[in-house]
């Protein structure tokens, strides 16, 4: 199916409104068909305006919490610096250094987890309807890092010397950390099913007021003909 922008959902319910408005002065019309009756119209109408207003609401819970997960990610005390200094920590007790097998190990880490992309590379403006349910890259880096999160913190479990200052860098606390955050990521994971869930019922409802536009303009056509202008006047909706 072709993707349809935000824009277009937005004309098609606009246009539909019209004609049910156009429908009201044809007192006259009698479709035949109930689903096609003025009062059917304007019920699928009020749907699709209510479905245009969840799939808002949907997304913008999603990205409301798309963006604090970054920051837990990304920020100056987020995630990825934390390792960075989980590193340092381990380089400043160890008596090999940066030489060290588990400064090697964390270092690793630290670079595969800077090395993934963390935002969506840019989208048109007028992006179409989502593509099927699949994990996007974004996504998936952000599992990865959080795994390579959990690598670290192995590492130091074992590490016998590490016993930092700095509490967020503890054992417990850096545990709790990445708990955080993997309830995040699952949290995520579930309004991004919501979201999806909202824009498949939206494109149903879309779907179902195309295929009854259509066959009005029929009822229209068979009940006064193609060269009246009851016909004529519905062909611009």
């Amino acid at each position: 199916m072709a993707s349809i922008s935000e824009k277009s959902f937005g004309q098609r319910y606009t246009k539909g409104r019209e004609l049910v408005e156009y429908l009201k002065l044809l007192p006259t019309y009698a479709p035949g068909n109930t689903l096609l009756e003025v009062t059917s119209m304007g019920t699928l109408l009020d749907n699709a305006l209510t479905a245009n207003s969840n799939v808002s609401s949907k997304l913008s819970t999603l990205q409301t919490e798309r963006d604090a997960r970054l920051v837990m990610y990304e920020s100056q005390t987020g995630l990825i610096n934390k390792c960075g200094q989980i590193r340092d920590y381990i380089a400043s007790i160890e008596a090999k250094g940066k030489k060290s097998v588990d400064y090697k190990k964390v270092q690793s880490a630290v670079k595969k987890m800077r090395g993934k992309r963390l935002t969506p590379k840019p989208k048109p403006k007028e992006e179409g309807a989502p593509a099927p349910k699949t994990s996007s890259t974004s996504e998936v880096s952000f599992g990865s890092v959080l795994s390579t999160a959990f690598e670290i913190l192995e590492v130091i479990k074992g590490n016998a010397l590490y016993a930092p200052s700095n509490t967020a860098l503890t054992v417990a606390n850096f545990t709790a950390l990445l708990s955080t955050i993997d309830a995040k990521n699952k949290l995520i994971a579930q309004r991004r099913e919501e979201y999806d869930d909202a824009v498949e019922g939206r494109m149903s409802l879309y779907v179902d007021l195309q295929n009854r536009i259509t066959k009005v303009k029929l009822a229209l056509a068979s009940q006064y003909g193609k060269t009246s202008n009851e016909y004529k006047d519905s062909v611009k909706f």
